[in-house]
């Protein structure tokens, strides 16, 4: 489900938003990529829809995840084929995510695009603190100008979108099994 907002207010220039996925009762083709799975680092059991939290609607996706006390990096990815390929005229992407109250402090969240005709791979430089008990909106820049991903970004980098991805990311001194939330994919201005 794609929605189209746009703001208007007295002396302010037009605001552009286009919502991406709700998660309104089905995934939106989100999925755990089957590489994903077959790596002891990737820590993503299953996904699903789920009415216990949602940022916005009645929906969101729920991801559940295994952080053990394994030494090391681990994270849990989903990613979709997007719906919405040109992204020049939008100046951010997000998403917001759900760590639920008494999940520990620890865990990190990033966006990964896929992009191009080479189906490049580039995410962001850093990745964003979720809090226990809160909604994080991961927010990051799309301009030319922008120094928040790996790779430069510029129009054609914009232009040709594939593939976004959210990943939750812990050093490997986080233990925590259960679920996470994702909701409100957004572009806008």
């Amino acid at each position: 489900m794609v929605l189209l907002t746009i703001a208007f207010a007295v002396g302010v220039s037009c605001a552009r938003e286009i919502t991406l996925y709700t998660f309104e009762k089905d995934p939106q083709g989100w999925e755990i990529p089957d590489w994903a799975t077959a790596k002891q680092d990737h820590v993503a059991r299953s996904l699903s829809v789920s009415e216990f939290n949602a940022s916005e609607g009645s929906y969101a996706l729920e991801l559940d995840t295994d952080f053990s006390a394994l030494p090391g990096w681990q994270g849990a990815y989903v990613e979709r084929v997007v719906d919405v390929t040109d992204w020049s005229p939008f100046s951010f992407v997000s998403a917001d995510v759900f760590l639920p109250n008494g999940a520990p402090r620890g865990l990190r969240a990033k966006i990964i695009l896929t992009v191009g005709e080479d189906w490049k791979w580039t995410e962001m430089n850093r990745s964003i603190p979720l809090t226990p008990g809160e909604w994080t909106i991961v927010r990051v820049d799309l301009t030319p100008e922008s120094r928040a991903w790996r790779r430069f970004i510029d129009d054609g980098f914009r232009a040709d979108v594939k593939k976004m991805g959210i990943r939750i990311e812990s050093n490997g001194k986080v233990q925590y099994r259960g679920p996470i939330y994702i909701d409100n994919v957004k572009l806008s201005d």
